[in-house]
């Protein structure tokens, strides 16, 4: 059984802006902007997918083997890790929800991360960081230490 990942929510939050994704990870203040096949995986592991079932839809929409895509999707989803965007879950895949390309398929380029840390300071100064939980605006309840 292939390994299903999550984002890290609600610590990490992502966007969407035309073909790029930018994701935040709250508890860093580093960015990322992910493009291309990247923004398809990024989907598939917010739908539920598993590993195995991302590879099969990537190689349907790409133009290469199916080993070669799993090799870079895998460095790319450790990258990911790494960040502590993504975190393994023990739930099962999402039912259905994965469509396969129909259409003429694209040369295949490894997805890549870019990492952004210029706005560090000022990310982690937000008042974001003194919520509980169930996210914003729910603050964390005074500690009387």
């Amino acid at each position: 059984m292939s390994p299903i990942y999550r984002v890290d929510e609600p610590k990490v939050i992502s966007e969407t802006f035309e073909n790029e994704i930018v994701a935040i990870n709250f508890d860093s203040g580093s960015y990322y902007g992910m493009r291309k096949a990247a923004v398809v995986i990024w989907g598939l592991l917010k739908q539920g997918a598993s590993a195995e079932t991302m590879v099969r839809h990537l190689a349907s929409r790409y133009d290469a083997e199916p080993a070669v895509i799993a090799e870079s999707m895998d460095r790319f989803l450790t990258r990911l890790r790494e960040q502590e965007l993504i975190v393994e879950t023990e739930a099962e895949e999402a039912a259905g929800g994965t469509e396969y390309a129909q259409n003429a398929r694209r040369p295949w380029e490894p997805p890549e991360l870019s990492i952004y840390e210029d706005m560090k300071d000022l990310l982690l100064l937000d008042p974001i960081h003194e919520v509980d939980e169930t996210g914003w605006p729910a603050r964390k309840p005074e500690s009387n230490e």
